[in-house]
């Protein structure tokens, strides 16, 4: 009401306010007497005597605070009665409201605040989310924490994985104590459906009987697989994925028990497991596997097992080594080299598993992103501290006026709290995008985050997140409000408020936020630094203009070694005469595809002696011109031909390591090699060309493992990639291929089409996503650094005018004034790049595993982070010390 305005003017005329405090302290007591007069009304009084009432309150007495403080007794206080006693959720409200209205009163701050806070804790909550979801959140199977794969290794003969043959998948299913129940799977292996459009490639698995039993779950829809179903000879069956069944199927739930064309050949669907289910990754459906005892042939079975109740996965690993020495030193012919503690197996929980290689790379993102938000934290902080010493004087006025020191502290803590829980909405909107982005990622090769969401667990993380900043970014000006000298901070107004104090307040977060920028862009500078290593590093081949394909025939449709050469041969020659196409060939495995079939390897007049270990090689199957349609040198020797063939010795090719393994300084053309299981040499082939190394599993593969070509003319595949080098675009070149694939058989699909230069970017997906985002998040911290160094230099240009005034009345030139805050500036720069140096050396270390050619403590990366800063902090300097050389002697001496 006006009245209360006009009373409460005159009271504070003395004081000499400037007209925005005054305007400030009028508003809140107007307020108090509102409420003072609706309390009153609420009593019985009329409005005359309520209003006669209020008014008496600030007239009793000369001294406003006196009686003030009366009213405190009679009623619930507003802010500037500093009570701390009452109604804490009264309180709070009305320090909501007071920040409101203070953040009317000056938006920019508001506003550059709250968007800091968006960002900050949008980004935090967006790194958590794909945390929570990847690493957190367990397995949909039931007692998922019990489930535990394990899988052997052989580092003497480079393998760091083993899978398992059949017999003895059986072995541990039967001898083991720790594990209720064992479950063996091959992925990797496809299976063509036809009759349902175009002939389609889906991905599948073959199982042990107990698979979906093991892990836990039922079908959707009709059964999994039974006794009987697996042996040799059986009616074909299947259980297919919901995702498959949608897709091709409609959603019929007749399809359970029907007849679908899989390889030409009629496979009953026995179920349909339900939605979400896809283990292992991409598998649509799956088959049941002979699980033959005396099988040891195909070592093609990966395993996992459910834990007994208090049994850990190094028991799980520690028994399973222990039952194969044993079965070893019973089956000499299946394990030659078996003695007793020669076994060594790999075991850990199946979402680790699941995980793989994406693990580390959050845990780095979060990380980084964790360094972001406190770096946005000190730089809020430092505004909030600032703007507190800019208000001591409203501060001081609500003091006198009967607030105490915790009742002015709970507003400051209130204003950032509330404009955290402000940005953290803005947060949970920029979370949800970065959501929406980054489900869109392939699932192959980043693996659960199709299950990222804003669910209770995430916003519980960021409500958390906002109320802990909040306190954090509003102590430090909270506990300024205790060294307030009332009378000084009164009479100075909104001049010489900044105090050594202050100063050294500021220069401590500025000093803060330089030393986490310098370790976030030093670790991002790695990365990036590795990046660039393996985008530049020697793959063996020539990716550019690369088309690659994958044919699978069926079986028995193609039943012998002619069949399958009978469709092969005429599709390599209609494609090397379709134009466009400059090499056409076949191999049974290009480059970073899935699939490393390896055999042990020995050269003539090198066998090993019994229980000495063997090396193993890879083994890809080509046809002539393969190694030219790569772009992989051959450099020594000859390529094959297609004379190469069962009549004919038989022939390999190697790579440079391998020449160099079995043949250390001498030449291996002409030299004869064996591989398999016999290592007698039973299938000795002579060497006659070497071609380069090649990057086949991983860029950042330190050792190359040894590589065998055999010809396909002499060993025929059933599967095949067909490997294109042309100059046209991906469009022109698939309808191509499959045009003269329908013409020889309609019922084969094309199935991995890519090319080699999108697989070179895809093996480096992680790589690149991780790299990606804390290049944004180190941009981020750098500009917070900037902006934090900015603020603190300008605040000090203008708590000096009078300083540089008389410096400069007294002869200092411009050049010496500029100079003197651009030290300022450097100088802070300079003790948080020391203290981020120390810090970054320490944590660095912990990237090792992430690092393809650059060392931790890289000190190019080191010196470039900090020349940056330091430049930073020059340029964010150099407008306010530009500003104070500017300044007018006379007029400066005069602000005083």
């Amino acid at each position: 009401m006006p009245e209360w305005r006009r009373a409460i003017r005159q009271r504070l005329t003395e004081l000499n306010l400037d007209a925005a405090r005054e305007t400030e302290i009028v508003e809140e007591l107007s307020q108090h007497l509102d409420d003072r007069y609706a309390e009153l009304r609420g009593r019985g009084l009329d409005d005359a005597a309520a209003r006669a009432a209020a008014l008496a309150e600030l007239s009793e007495d000369d001294r406003l605070a006196t009686e003030l403080r009366g009213v405190a007794r009679v009623s619930s206080p507003a802010p500037v009665l500093g009570s701390s006693s009452g109604n804490f959720v009264q309180h709070a409200w009305t320090d909501v409201r007071y920040a409101l209205r203070s953040f009317r009163t000056r938006p920019t701050f508001a506003v550059v605040v709250t968007l800091t806070f968006a960002l900050a804790i949008g980004a935090c909550t967006l790194i958590f989310s794909a945390v929570h979801a990847v690493l957190q959140r367990p397995l949909p199977y039931p007692d998922a924490d019990r489930l535990v794969a394990f899988w052997g290794t052989a580092p003497e003969k480079g393998l760091p994985e083993v899978s398992m043959p059949r017999g003895m998948y059986i072995e541990f299913r039967d001898k083991t104590r720790t594990m209720s129940s064992v479950a063996a799977f091959s992925a990797g292996y496809g299976l063509t459906l036809t009759g349902k459009g175009d002939p389609e490639r889906i991905d599948g698995a073959g199982v042990s009987l107990d698979f979906f039993k093991v892990l836990g779950v039922n079908p959707l829809l009709g059964r999994t697989f039974v006794s009987g179903e697996d042996v040799e000879n059986a009616a074909p069956t299947v259980v297919i994925s919901h995702s498959l069944w949608l897709r091709k199927f409609g959603g019929d739930s007749s399809v359970v028990g029907r007849a679908i064309d899989l390889n030409s050949q009629p496979t009953t669907v026995l179920g349909v497991m339900p939605a979400g289910f896809d283990f292992p990754n991409r598998v649509e459906l799956w088959r049941p596997e002979n699980m033959n005892p005396s099988d040891f042939n195909c070592w093609c079975f990966d395993l996992v097992g459910r834990m007994k109740a208090g049994v850990t996965a190094p028991q799980v690993v520690r028994e399973i080594e222990t039952i194969t020495d044993d079965f070893g030193l019973r089956r000499r012919d299946v394990f030659p080299n078996a003695k007793r503690g020669g076994s060594r197996f790999i075991g850990m929980p199946l979402g680790e598993r699941v995980v793989g290689d994406l693990a580390r790379p959050l845990m780095v993102l979060f990380a980084a992103v964790g360094l972001v938000l406190l770096i946005a934290c000190a730089n809020i902080a430092n505004l909030s501290f600032v703007r507190a010493t800019s208000r001591q004087q409203e501060i001081a006025v609500r003091c006198c006026l009967g607030a105490g020191p915790g009742r002015i502290a709970a507003q400051l803590l209130a204003e950032s709290v509330l404009l955290s829980t402000l940005g953290s909405a803005g947060g949970l909107l920029v979370a949800y995008w970065g959501i929406r982005a980054l489900r869109q990622l392939p699932p192959d090769r980043f693996p659960r985050l199709t299950e990222m969401s804003i669910d209770p667990v995430v916003l519980a993380f960021t409500a958390g997140v906002a109320v802990l900043t909040g306190l954090l970014c509003g102590a430090v000006p909270a506990l300024r409000v205790r060294g307030v000298d009332l009378s000084d901070a009164i009479k100075s107004g909104a001049r010489g408020l900044r105090t050594a104090h202050s100063r050294r307040w500021s220069d401590a977060f500025v000093v803060v936020q330089f030393a986490l920028s310098l370790v976030l862009l030093v670790g991002a500078g790695l990365l990036l630094r590795s990046y660039q290593q393996l985008s530049h590093v020697d793959l063996g081949y020539r990716p550019e203009h690369v088309f690659v394909g994958r044919i699978s025939l069926p079986y028995p449709k193609y039943d012998s070694a002619t069949a399958v050469r009978g469709f092969y041969n005429p599709l390599l020659a209609r494609l090397r005469a379709t134009p466009g196409f400059s090499d056409v060939a076949l191999t049974s495995l290009v480059p970073l595809s899935r699939g490393n079939p390896q055999n042990n390897v020995i050269a003539e007049g090198h066998e090993p002696k019994p229980g000495e270990p063997v090396r193993v090689a890879n083994v890809r199957i080509v046809t002539s011109g393969y190694f030219h349609a790569m772009g992989t040198p051959l450099l020594a020797g000859r390529d094959f031909r297609e004379t190469d063939n069962e009549t004919n010795t038989r022939v390999a090719i190697v790579d440079e390591a391998l020449a160099q393994h079995l043949w250390p300084g001498q030449s291996a053309l002409g030299k004869r090699v064996s591989y398999g299981s016999d290592t007698t040499g039973g299938r000795w082939m002579t060497v006659i060309g070497i071609v380069r190394n090649v990057k086949h599993n991983r860029l950042d593969e330190t050792t190359t493992d040894l590589q065998i070509y055999e010809p396909f003319s002499r060993v025929a595949r059933w599967q095949n990639h067909i490997v294109v080098r042309s100059m046209l675009e991906t469009d022109a070149i698939l309808p191509r291929i499959r045009a003269e694939m329908k013409a020889l058989d309609p019922e084969l699909a094309l199935y991995d089409v890519h090319t080699m230069t999108g697989a070179v970017r895809a093996s480096l997906g992680i790589r690149r996503l991780t790299n990606l985002l804390l290049a944004g998040f180190a941009l981020a911290a750098l500009l917070l650094a900037a902006m934090g160094i900015y603020g603190v230099i300008s605040l000090g240009v203008s708590a000096r005018v009078r300083e540089f005034g008389i410096r400069m009345a007294l002869g200092a030139q411009m050049g010496d004034v500029r100079t003197l805050v651009l030290r300022h500036g450097v100088m802070l720069a300079g003790i948080g790049v020391g203290v981020g140096v120390v810090t970054a050396v320490y944590l660095t270390r912990f990237l090792r595993r992430l690092l393809f050619g650059v060392a931790p403590l890289d000190w190019p990366t080191f010196v470039t982070v900090a020349a940056v800063l330091t430049a930073t902090a020059l340029a964010a300097s150099y407008a306010p010390a530009r500003r104070a050389t500017r300044a007018d002697p006379v007029l400066a001496l005069k602000t005083e």
